[in-house]
This record gives C-alpha cells, structure tokens and sequence, in this order.
C-alpha cells in the first residue's frame, strides 16, 4: 500500500472510529507522506517551507496532533507501524488482539508529550553516559541541563528509544505550561491506581515511590525550568511541593529514574546531588564533526563551515536556521554570509528571550561586561565591577555550566580566562545595549 492510500484510509478511519474530520493541510499531509515513506526531513521538498521550518516547527506539530487523535505515542519514526496496526485492526473479524496490542503499548510507554527526533545527530558520548547511569548504575535522578535549542530534550527521546526496553513503564510529562504537581501525579497515577486527588500531596508521593519499587519506571520531566522559582503560573507552595517531589525521588530507594530536563538546575539539587545515585549532564554544541554532518545534509557543502560551526559553538538549532539564509539569499556561499554581522534569527531571539527569563540579574550584568570588554577577563577582574563579590564565582559558574560565557584558549598564568560565547554576545548587545 503506498504512501497516499494509507492516509486516505486513516483519514477514513479517523472519520469512522473517532467522528470527526482530520484537518491536515498540504504542509502537514505532505509531511505525513514522506515519512511514511521513511524520507529524513532534510529531503522533503514542500513548496514555501525550507527544511528549518518544516523538522522544527510543523512536523513535531503535525505528530503531536496525530497522536492526540489516535491516543498513542506517533512520531515519523513509528508513524508507518502505527497507522498500518491501526488499520489491520479494522480489516481483521477478530480485533481483541490487536486491540490489546495497541493498548499495552500504550499503557506502559506514554510519549505523547515528547519531540519527535527523527534527524538525529552525534551525541554518542552524551548517550553513553546517560544510559550507564540510567539504566546499569540505577540512578534515581538524573539531570539534563543546557540552553534553549541546545538538544536536551532530543538527546533524552533518542535516550528513551535506546533504553524503553529496560523498563517497566516510560512516561514523558511536559511542563511547558506549568501544572501543578497535584495535575501531573494525577496522569501518573492512572498508570497504578485509580484516582488519589483528595489525599495530600506527600501522600500520593509516597504511594507513587511504592510503584517506583515494585516496578521499574522511567519518568521525564521536560522544561523543569517552568516550574521554578523565576516562573510566575505557579504560586510558592506549587513551587515547594516540586522541589520536595525531587528531592523525595532523589533521596528515597527504589529501583525507579526520574530524567528531568531543564534550563537551569534546581536548588534542591545542590543539598543532595552529591550522592551517588544522582547525576547531571551539562549539554554542549555538537562536536565538530557532527555539526559538519548536520551542515552537509542541510546542503552545505561550500569552504567555510568549520569557521560557521565556531562562530555558533556547534548550536543545532542556530546552524539549522543559519543554513536558510546561506542557501537562499547567499546562493549557499558560508564565507559571504559570515562577512556580516553574527546571525541571529528572530525565533532564536525569542528562545534566548526565555532563558535570559530564568537568568539572575547578577549573571546577565557579568554577561554585559564581558560584551563589551575587548579581551578575556580573569573572575579577579569581573568582580572588580561588582560591590558584593561573594556571589560571582557561584554566577561564574552557573553561566560556564550553560555554556553562556567560555574558556579562553589562553591561560593567565594558571588562572582561567573568561570570554562570551558569539551567538550570546551578539544577543546581549541586541537587547541589552
């Protein structure tokens, strides 16, 4: 059955078994096409879309809808087997089968809230290491840390793809929006017992570490940043009741993970993140090599793409966007775009405007005197800018583990030199100069 028959007949299904008119437009049908067809997102060719838009914006918007309709996990990976079992369930007399199949699957592997990945880069390290600590070392919390677009929460999809087997259940919660935990224990807790929104928080924590223990899950917790103490949905309590749901994870035994996914990491972390079971992953650029291939799919093939990979510090996200304008407006020529200024497309403002959200006044201030100093600075000489100075080896510190500021290539003496990173500098002296 080739690619267009197929979504004929799920658009007949859908009609059929759920009453209602799926509403694909030509972007998001053409979409489901390739990928039913196997076809990366790099090589899909739709007319008025470049390649940025369409693996960035429309088809994880285009699976996420999908797999609202069908109320299962969908994504380009899956998306042939999926649509082929739905519809031989509607071929075969006996369905119970079938029907059972799909509901397990759907009982024990919830990812409904999670990306789509399906062009996926590099990062064998990174996976490395969070499949040892997730899976052989048994960890109980581990964190993913790093800017926006960076490719924390598609290292940890691809990570649940490695892993899912070793697991009892997997369920990806999204906290984009801020729910409070009292919303989030409610769609666990429908996995192991029937509702317990009238009983206390902590209790219905404790009744979800007993689950931990008799099976083995793996939780994630996406955008954890949503539900700190910069976020202003939440009030103080829903706040507390987050940081002691983490912190009773991390410090209760069982057999159990939970991945949180996040801009900045939690406080409660530093009171007992020393221990053994609990470990973190500060996210970096691509490695040069990775990025290069990155470049080369997206039709980059001309001299200056290692210069173009410097300038962005291996970014995912900023190289994808940055390949539009060379390929459409410089004719694919990297060393004519890099003549201008650093690039920085209005959606990657957008996503610095939310990380610099969760930032402290102190780290962006360090940040400014670093765009405007014409050579690396010692901490020594940072804090020379500052009145309290106690403070900025801690803010130092956090803006090194985001990757926001960089180490120099030269040391003075055996100190360490501080610059910014470009994409960063460029950004600060858009919006704060």
């Amino acid at each position: 059955m080739d690619a267009k028959e197929l979504i004929q007949l799920f658009k007949d299904w859908v009609k059929r078994e759920k009453e209602i008119e799926i509403d694909l437009d030509p972007c998001e049908e053409a979409i489901l096409e390739y990928s039913l067809k196997d076809e990366p997102y790099k090589q899909m060719k739709i007319p008025s879309y470049a390649p940025g838009t369409i693996m960035i914006i429309k088809g994880p918007k285009l699976f996420k809808k999908l797999s609202e309709i069908i109320g299962t996990d969908v994504n380009k990976k899956n998306c042939r087997l999926v649509l082929d079992e739905l519809l031989k369930e509607t071929k075969e007399p006996v369905r119970e089968a079938n029907t059972k199949h799909l509901s397990e699957i759907n009982l024990h592997i919830n990812l409904r809230e999670a990306p789509d990945v399906s062009d996926f880069y590099g990062r064998e390290k990174e996976l490395s290491d969070l499949q040892k600590w997730v899976v052989t070392e048994s960890c109980r919390v581990v964190g993913v840390l790093g800017i926006n677009g960076i490719g924390k929460s598609a290292l940890v999809r691809e990570l649940v793809e490695k892993v899912k087997n070793d697991f009892d259940y997997v369920i990806w919660k999204s906290i984009e929006y801020s729910p409070s935990l009292a919303e989030i224990l409610t769609d666990i807790e429908c996995y192991f017992s029937s509702s317990s929104s009238e009983i206390a928080i902590d209790r219905r924590t404790t009744n979800l570490i007993s689950f931990l223990t008799d099976h083995r899950c793996l939780l994630i917790f996406d955008q954890w940043e949503c539900v700190m103490t910069n976020g202003e949905s939440l009030d103080n309590e829903q706040k507390y009741q987050y940081e002691r749901f983490l912190r009773r994870i991390g410090e209760s035994a069982h057999k159990s993970c939970l991945v949180f996914i996040s801009i900045k990491k939690p406080g409660v972390i530093d009171r007992f993140g020393h221990r053994r079971n609990i470990q973190q992953l500060s996210l970096c650029g691509l490695e040069y090599q990775d990025a290069k291939t990155l470049l080369t799919e997206l039709g980059l093939v001309n001299p200056g793409i290692e210069q173009l990979i410097e300038i962005y510090k291996g970014h995912p996200l900023a190289l994808i966007l940055a390949s539009e304008p060379i390929k459409n407006i410089h004719n694919g020529q990297i060393y004519e775009f890099l003549e201008g200024t650093i690039y920085i497309p209005d959606v990657m403002m957008g996503l610095l405007d939310k990380l610099f959200f969760y930032l402290k006044s102190l780290e962006i201030q360090i940040m400014q005197k670093l765009a405007i100093a014409t050579e690396p600075l010692l901490i020594s000489q940072i804090a020379q800018f500052f009145p309290s100075k106690g403070e900025i080896g801690q803010a130092i510190g956090h803006l090194w583990q985001l990757r926001l500021i960089e180490q120099a290539d030269i040391l003075a003496g055996d100190k360490i030199l501080w610059v910014l990173n470009p994409l960063i500098k460029k950004y600060i002296k858009r919006r704060y100069n």
